[in-house]
């Protein structure tokens, strides 16, 4: 029986037949803001001036690959859309060709392989769903290929955690060091159930395969960067910070790139859509692991966007705020 549901919700799935909630219907799963925090971080006047006085690195610059989609519906990323909007979402992965440090990406996008990107069917009974579409051809390898980049000249994969969108192709860079933060890895290994034995992204199978390569970061004790309570600079020449935005997973990373024609903060997992931190609309149940720690995320991003005026944003998954930019340094690749 419970494999004749499976089929018959795949097929709804393919023909695009997602549950509607009723007109006037309240959203059983929205949330309640919290109390927004007064002890956000305050950024010093002189913190946009140091972008650029503290970058030593002599060339930073990014590309954006969009790897597929995420199909939901508008209310369960933002309180702000209808429910009855069917979007259709980035998967992006962004590729930074830093002068002495090589190739880095920032999030790896889709696996062609639907056993790395696994559809939670009952979300779509649940009317919250999330599911993955992708193209042929359209995964970052074949991307950078194209770009003249081979998997092997990845010197570094920064994951934002360990979601399908992010990391579905981080084995795929046999030259990569793989960063994760540590209370990413520690929060997914206790969350591990008998039935994910044998899932090519669990911290076990990941562990296996990286060796090590395998390089977890503990951002608790390094030193707060502009708003956000810490930051670790990751070369030590003011170009990549890793920025720690907990929320949608304990362990979510950000981050900063302080690129040759102006600063950019890519959120990951860390937000959804623009809406969330520029409205601070938030997503609905199941979408966060903690409310208190995605609330207070979202205030710091916003708060960085105040201090820093030449900031611009992306979040994990919605290129639109890159699109509308107008920043020509930072092409958007998309397989037709």
């Amino acid at each position: 029986m419970r494999g004749r549901l499976g089929v018959l919700l795949a097929a709804a799935l393919l023909a695009g037949c997602l549950p509607e909630l009723p007109e006037g219907k309240k959203n059983p799963w929205a949330v309640k803001p919290p109390k927004t925090p007064t002890d956000i971080r305050k950024i010093p006047h002189t913190f946009s001036l140091s972008l650029t006085s503290g970058r030593t690195a002599e060339s930073v610059r990014l590309d954006a690959l969009a790897t597929g989609q995420v199909r939901t519906r508008g209310e369960t990323v933002s309180s702000m859309k209808s429910w009855h909007a069917k979007l259709k979402l980035d998967a992006p992965a962004f590729v930074v060709r830093h002068s002495s440090a090589g190739v880095v990406l920032f999030g790896t996008g889709l696996s062609p392989d639907p056993a790395r990107r696994p559809e939670n069917l009952l979300s779509v009974v649940e009317q919250r769903p999330w599911t993955y579409a992708r193209k042929k051809g359209q995964d970052a390898v074949s991307q950078l290929a194209a770009m003249g980049i081979a998997a092997e000249d990845v010197r570094w994969v920064l994951l934002s955690s360990l979601e399908p969108e992010q990391a579905g192709m981080v084995e795929a860079f046999p030259e990569a060091s793989v960063v994760v933060s540590r209370r990413e890895w520690e929060w997914r290994k206790g969350k591990l159930k008998p039935a994910d034995k044998g899932y090519a992204l669990s911290p076990e199978a990941l562990e296996a395969a990286l060796g090590p390569r395998l390089k977890l970061v503990d951002l608790s004790d390094k030193p707060a960067f502009g708003p956000f309570e810490n930051g670790l600079d990751l070369f030590a020449d003011g170009a990549l910070i890793l920025v720690a935005l907990p929320g949608r997973t304990p362990g979510t990373l950000g981050l900063w790139a302080n690129l040759d024609d102006g600063p950019l903060l890519m959120t990951g997992s860390a937000a959804y859509v623009l809406d969330n931190y520029l409205d601070l609309a938030l997503p609905v149940q199941g979408r966060f692991d903690d409310l208190e720690e995605y609330w207070r995320s979202l205030q710091c991003i916003k708060a960085a966007m105040r201090g820093v005026p030449r900031l611009t944003v992306v979040p994990g998954n919605d290129l639109t705020p890159l699109r509308l930019s107008g920043r020509k340094d930072i092409p958007i690749h998309v397989r037709k």
